[in-house]
């Protein structure tokens, strides 16, 4: 496999803010428990595996303009709603890899120093699981219309798989957005939607939808209603670790 570029290709999405244009570093840390199972008899360690734990860094450069860097990062201050992080290293096209996670706000020390740019070094901890999934939708919407579905894999009852609706910009007053699934990528089985994963925006901004139900392998976003000029949006979608 070739080696992949952290730039230009990279993107960050927080909420709906694409913070791309801002960060020039960002980190995503996993850790895992890993408790001590050994016996007396035992030769070497034994261990088994508990929960997992995940933390964020994003390094930005400071820009003190409404709705840039500093107000995005200065209002998860003291907020204890949700907010969405996701981040496709190396690509950002649809079907690119992407690892959305549901972060609260740790620190955001300010750096400044004699001849250096401004930094915002920004620490956010996880809020609930992580999931490695796909972009399923990166483009500018002018209409209605189906993405090209995905094959992410069937999911069990009980496994939560989750998509994430960002409207990052445009001008529309509203915007239907529904998660459909299908067996053999509509061939006999023709898509239809998964319950509770839909969700309609009408300004910017940011929604997650969930199921617990078994899904089946494909999966696609389909923008059932649109009443405007044109939105980016972006929508990813995966399984939520340990469910």
């Amino acid at each position: 496999m070739a080696k992949v570029a952290s730039n230009p290709n990279t993107r960050v999405w927080l909420d709906q803010y694409d913070i791309t244009g801002f960060a020039n570093a960002s980190s995503m840390d996993i850790t895992q428990e890993l408790m001590v199972a050994t016996a007396l008899s035992d030769a070497g360690p034994r261990r088994i595996v508990g929960n997992y734990d995940h933390k964020h860094s994003v390094t930005a450069l400071f820009d003190g303009v409404a709705a840039q860097s500093d107000a995005i990062i200065e209002s998860l201050l003291g907020d204890d709603d949700d907010h969405y992080l996701c981040a496709a290293f190396g690509a950002n096209a649809e079907n690119s890899v992407a690892h959305s996670a549901i972060v609260k706000l740790v620190q955001r020390p300010h750096r400044t120093a004699s001849g250096q740019l401004i930094i915002l070094e920004t620490q956010l901890e996880g809020a609930n699981g992580i999931a490695r999934g796909l972009v399923l939708a990166n483009f500018t919407a002018s209409g209605t219309g189906a993405r090209t579905g995905r094959n992410q894999g069937t999911t069990t009852s009980g496994q939560t798989y989750q998509a994430v609706v960002r409207v990052l910009s445009g001008t529309f007053t509203s915007i239907t957005v529904r998660i459909q699934e299908s067996s053999d990528d509509g061939g006999v089985d023709l898509y239809a939607d998964i319950a509770g994963m839909t969700t309609t925006l009408t300004a910017a901004g940011v929604a997650r939808l969930t199921t617990t139900a078994a899904t089946e392998a494909w999966k696609r976003v389909n923008i059932q209603a649109f009443t405007g000029t044109s939105a980016v949006i972006v929508v990813t979608g995966g399984v939520v670790q340990g469910t």
